[in-house]
């Protein structure tokens, strides 16, 4: 059970250590690099758990504030060079540099009695939880400390050196790798990562887009820490390098469609497996034409069978964001889609509580492809070749590309403000009944 109130969670037991957690703001994720901050507020008291959420919350709004007016994250290294620059302090620490010392007392002389007391005055109340510091302060004693930077930072710093900051489709695509990582990996001084876990991140990501899209994952986060380690003289060897990609380029032919074959052992495999969750994802998959990361994070909520037509109501949630605006769709239950979602229905939240990590705060995506890849290898063919199976269902059966469109979440969104929720729900049923989406053995 978790104790929740706002910014601050508790993880079971009763007593366990708080800790803070807030999404960012959706205009700020590509700045910052990942959906949501966690943060351990190390320690099991409520009031002072508290206190130092509440600080936080103020600190990263203060940091958010300053990222909307162009002088976050992004210039965060040119600010914490100006910042010890002001007391004579070069950017990269130094032993013995007076100007440290001047700089460490003007952050010490701002702390209460209290905390000063608790550490006998030494400069280690600037580590405590309590101290008031800004985020930049925090940067900058990262910095004299001798800390790495996060991978985070490193990837800005890789942007401002590579004078790429302005440039959207490169910064966009480097920060969507950054999130690609820390989303799983978090967000860490990058001499912290280990290989193993990398190469697992990579294995996992195969499940969640191409083989040619994970590799460029990889790439923009190799070159990125190869140019702080090479700049910032860290002695540490990138757990990004000499990384493999597994089966790269032959998920090509594996997303195509099923054969009249492969469909018809699919279909025994539904008919005849035990029941179970993985089995009641591919049943969803097969019906629906929904992506593997849309099906484990359905909620409960979203599935509404009392309806005249049964189906899914697709929408955003903070454990599983969409792929794009119109991903949140209508989708109208039937076949083995209806009988998988019903199995599932239990007095959980989730549909698919075995693939949410409450603690992370997401769906486990991958966990979910690699357990319906492994049921379907023996059959020749992929969980995404399921997504393409059904559009080609419907294509087969002269569907019209918009219902299509509709269908797959890649309509333009205004659908359903035009007919309807019921009218439309009716409409794509029809076309679903016309393309016969939940055939069996008999019908091969």
């Amino acid at each position: 059970m978790l104790v929740r109130m706002k910014h601050l969670f508790q993880k079971h037991p009763p007593n366990g250590v708080y800790y803070f957690r807030r999404r960012v703001p959706s205009d700020l994720v590509e700045v910052v690099g990942r959906e949501r901050i966690k943060k351990s507020l190390k320690t099991r008291n409520l009031i002072q758990a508290k206190v130092r959420a509440e600080k936080l919350a103020v600190e990263y709004e203060a940091e958010w504030g300053k990222l909307r007016e162009g002088e976050g994250v992004v210039d965060s290294f040119k600010r914490v060079d100006s910042l010890l620059d002001s007391y004579g302090v070069d950017s990269f620490g130094g032993d013995g540099d007076i100007g440290v010392d001047m700089f460490l007392d003007t952050l010490l002389d701002r702390q209460s009695h209290a905390l000063l007391e608790r550490h006998s005055g030494s400069y280690s109340a600037l580590d405590d939880p309590d101290a008031k510091l800004s985020v930049l302060e925090r940067k900058a004693l990262n910095r004299l400390s001798g800390q790495t930077l996060t991978l985070a930072d490193a990837t800005e710093y890789y942007l401002e050196a590579k004078d790429k900051v302005g440039d959207k489709k490169f910064s966009g695509e480097a920060r969507r790798a950054l999130r690609f990582f820390v989303e799983v990996l978090g967000d860490r001084p990058v001499d912290t990562y280990k290989r193993k876990e990398v190469a697992k991140r990579l294995r996992d990501g195969v499940h969640e887009m191409k083989t040619g899209s994970v590799k460029k994952q990889l790439m923009y986060m190799r070159t990125a820490v190869n140019r702080v380690i090479r700049d910032y003289e860290y002695a540490f060897t990138n757990p990004f390098n000499n990384q493999e990609i597994p089966d790269l380029g032959e998920d090509e032919q594996s997303r195509t469609s099923l054969s009249e074959k492969q469909q018809s052992s699919l279909i025994q495999l539904l008919d005849n497996a035990e029941v179970s969750d993985t089995i009641n994802v591919l049943k969803t998959l097969f019906d629906t034409g929904m992506r593997v990361a849309e099906v484990v994070g359905l909620r409960t909520d979203d599935i509404y069978l009392e309806h005249e037509i049964p189906h899914i109501k697709l929408q955003r949630n903070p454990f599983r964001p969409l792929k794009t605006k119109q991903s949140q769709r209508l989708i109208p239950l039937m076949g083995y889609a209806l009988e998988g979602v019903k199995s599932q229905l239990t007095d959980s939240e989730w549909l698919f509580p075995r693939y949410i990590d409450e603690d992370k705060g997401r769906a486990k995506n991958g966990g979910a492809s690699a357990a319906c890849n492994k049921r379907l290898k023996p059959l020749g063919f992929t969980c995404h070749s399921l997504r393409h199976n059904f559009k080609d269902r419907l294509r087969l059966a002269n569907v019209p590309m918009e219902n299509i469109k509709d269908l797959l979440g890649w309509s333009r969104g205004d659908q359903a403000s035009r007919y309807g929720e019921t009218s439309l729900l009716q409409l794509l049923s029809n076309d679903m009944i016309k393309a016969n989406v939940w055939a069996s053995p008999s019908d091969f």
